[in-house]
């Protein structure tokens, strides 16, 4: 069995974005990724310490594996009573139940069970049986999560229900550090957790910013396709990032949560764009699980429910790419032998 897992990849898809700029962005570990801001020149130290602060205390309120943590206290007692929790978890919360409403659950926050059969994140997984899937999918529906504003609380209808915000933190991380840029005034940052990436403000000359998007073949070279956007986030699901290979079968992280099982259909990777990085970051998987076609016809909802432009980047296995209707930003393959298709009209 063959273990892939691209921890430090991220930082390729901002390749474009940086190479140009003197300025060296700051690192930590956290999120369960590396995290890699740049403030530019208003990347002060107190600015800079402000950021990680947020960023620290985002990881701590929404690890898997913290005692303390209210995502590992939720799935410890939310079946037996309904858990009080902080501000951040249950607004993410709330969110992530409006994007699994909207998406018909494509997007699922309760795919916990699924993450911890699978086990792809670690160095034994696991190619789960039929039985096991007939007995952990019906775990799966975030109908069964009930939640209460007044007093900020989370409760499973079903025992054995878990919650994963993998699919989401990142992007309210990466909103939460767009905020504190706003608030001191930043004047440009290029934000990047694990391949979040939200570019803030404009480049040093007044343009727009060029962001790379990986070639799903070769996610360590050269990026594939180059677009040309200003202020956004834009975030990729890929099949590459994180795999195990059994017998002559891959078995990527992106589950459906309707089958139980990592997504087949013709797609190595989705990207969105739009200026709400949690969005973006639940998107891209909801999107990959959809695929083409049904998530063509869900962006002008979410366009009017969230009062956002959203654009989305499908890069197929057949080495074709399709970009959404009316794509509004300057973009090129970097490579001859990719084609760009025409979407379904």
């Amino acid at each position: 069995m063959k273990i892939f897992l691209r921890g430090l990849s991220c930082f390729l898809i901002s390749f474009l974005i940086v190479s140009c700029s003197h300025e060296k962005p700051r690192y930590e570990q956290l999120l369960g990724t590396i995290c890699s801001i740049n403030l530019f020149d208003d990347g002060s130290d107190e600015l800079y310490n402000k950021v990680f602060a947020r960023l620290r205390e985002i990881d701590d309120e929404f690890a898997l594996d913290k005692k303390h943590s209210d995502l590992y206290r939720i799935n410890s007692r939310a079946y037996v009573e309904p858990v009080t929790v902080g501000e951040d978890v249950f607004s993410v919360m709330e969110f992530a139940l409006l994007l699994s409403k909207i998406t018909d659950g494509a997007f699922d926050v309760s795919v916990e069970p699924l993450v911890k059969l699978w086990n792809i994140n670690s160095a034994a997984p696991h190619v789960a049986s039929k039985e096991e899937l007939d007995e952990v999918l019906p775990l799966i529906d975030y109908r069964n999560i009930v939640i209460n504003r007044e007093n900020r609380s989370v409760h499973f209808l079903k025992e054995g229900m878990g919650l994963d915000f993998g699919g989401i933190a990142k992007g309210f991380a990466a909103d939460e550090v767009i905020k504190i840029c706003e608030e001191n005034e930043v004047r440009r940052a290029i934000i990047d957790l694990g391949g979040n990436i939200y570019v803030y403000g404009k480049k040093s000359n007044s343009k727009d910013w060029n962001v790379g998007i990986k070639n799903p073949e070769y996610p360590d070279s050269a990026p594939l396709i180059r677009v040309t956007v200003p202020q956004n986030s834009v975030v990729t699901s890929g099949i590459y990032e994180r795999y195990f290979e059994a017998g002559e079968k891959r078995y990527h992280h992106i589950f459906s949560p309707f089958t139980g099982c990592p997504v087949e259909n013709e797609l190595s990777s989705v990207t969105i764009i739009c200026k709400n990085s949690m969005l973006s970051d639940g998107l891209s998987t909801a999107f990959f699980v959809l695929g083409e076609r049904k998530s063509l016809e869900l962006i002008p909802k979410l366009s009017s429910v969230f009062n956002l432009k959203i654009s989305a980047i499908f890069i197929t296995n057949n080495r074709e790419v399709k970009f959404s209707r009316r794509f509004p930003y300057t973009r090129s393959i970097l490579y001859d032998e990719w084609k760009i298709k025409k979407l379904y009209e």
